[in-house]
């Protein structure tokens, strides 16, 4: 029976193990949005694959697939096309700072 006990904990461990490595590997796009307006929300696109999240005190943070992703930004007066960007597996791209005003 401890045999037992002793696989299961031992195989819990390796799991546990495998997906902190898995979150240590996030690819991410990041950026901070200057506007007027309060509802800001920001808009990923990659083929058939979106993504949409609201900028919080000014921030954003979009957890992606790997590749070429088009950002667009939507401050409820008009939608800002920010471009195709280019995120590599494990990495963080920084937009930097987007104004609207």
């Amino acid at each position: 029976m401890s045999k037992t006990v002793a696989t299961f904990i031992a195989v819990v461990l390796v799991v546990i193990a495998l997906h902190a490595f898995r979150a240590m590997q996030q690819t991410n796009i990041t950026g901070k949005v200057i506007s007027d307006a309060k509802n800001v929300c920001v808009y990923l696109i990659n083929g058939n694959d979106s993504l949409k999240t609201r900028v919080n005190a000014g921030h954003f943070k979009l957890t992606v697939k790997p590749g070429s992703w088009k950002v667009l930004i939507d401050d409820n007066k008009m939608m800002i096309d920010e471009g195709l960007v280019e995120v590599r597996e494990g990495s963080t791209l920084d937009l930097g700072i987007i104004r609207l005003n």
